[in-house]
């Protein structure tokens, strides 16, 4: 009997302690998008100019918790419209205007998706070749892998803006497919979709034969944030360490 209410109080504490951990997942949250506007380095495309390259990898130097690569992958396989290779990817604040060379041009007040000021942004770029842009850079629309170099993350939650037309899905996590789609909505709508145990994940987002837009496509920015490191496991931990404990010490003092 003892053993029975001993093993359900270690349940309890348990579970409170993953409560917790939840909580903080959504409370306690850090940002993996840089902390500078710039071209994010992809494995296979680089940056188009080294002066604005964010490399993000370099942890420190960028903001960031822990490092991670991005690749662009390809998406195009409609074989209608324009021919879009695989795109480009941003750090971005709409407070400002920049110019990257090759026509890619953000304007603070962009043809589609503008996201709120002084806020960086993840922002896709669609590209007809390696230096050929489409609407200036300002299709917000791409296919990448962002991979966690080994380190496994208990979740990732994705913030995306202006999601209008189906497309936007997160299409592998760990290197299993799955199909996890945003939701279409209206002008300016903003959601979140959060994943767990982590490694890699690929993400599509927005879609250049859209539908509702069919000359410009449907563009989507995006944040993504994990919890803090370390910062609540220990107390599930404690909660359960603590109860050993006294169970221990009352054991001493009936001996």
């Amino acid at each position: 009997m003892q053993k029975a209410m001993l093993l359900a109080k270690i349940f309890a504490a348990t579970t409170l302690g993953l409560s917790v951990l939840t909580f903080a997942s959504t409370a306690n949250a850090t940002s993996l998008v840089p902390n500078r506007e710039g071209e994010i380095q992809t494995t296979n495309l680089g940056c188009l100019n080294a002066t604005q390259c964010i490399d993000t990898t370099a942890a420190a130097a960028n903001g960031l918790p822990f490092g991670y690569t991005v690749t662009s992958l390809k998406y195009d396989f409609d074989n209608k419209g324009p021919k879009f290779v695989e795109s480009r990817i941003y750090v971005d604040d709409r407070s400002t205007k920049n110019d990257y060379g090759f026509g890619i041009i953000f304007n603070k007040q962009d043809a589609g998706t503008n996201p709120n000021l002084n806020q960086l942004w993840i922002r896709p770029s669609a590209m007809l070749g390696l230096t050929s842009t489409f609407e200036k850079g300002q299709l917000e629309v791409g296919r990448f892998k962002f991979d966690f170099l080994g380190k496994n993350i208990g979740s990732v939650t994705f913030d995306l803006f202006d999601v209008e037309d189906k497309g936007t899905t997160i299409l592998e996590v760990n290197g299993k497919a799955t199909t996890i789609n945003a939701v279409a909505g209206a002008d300016s709508n903003r959601q979140t979709i959060t994943i767990h145990d982590v490694s890699s994940f690929v993400i599509q987002l927005g879609n250049h034969d859209s539908k509702l837009f069919p000359k410009t496509g449907d563009g989507v920015s995006m944040r993504v944030s994990v919890p803090e490191p370390g910062t609540v496991i220990s107390l599930g931990a404690l909660a359960v360490a603590g109860i050993i404990s006294a169970r221990q010490r009352k054991k001493v003092n009936m001996g």
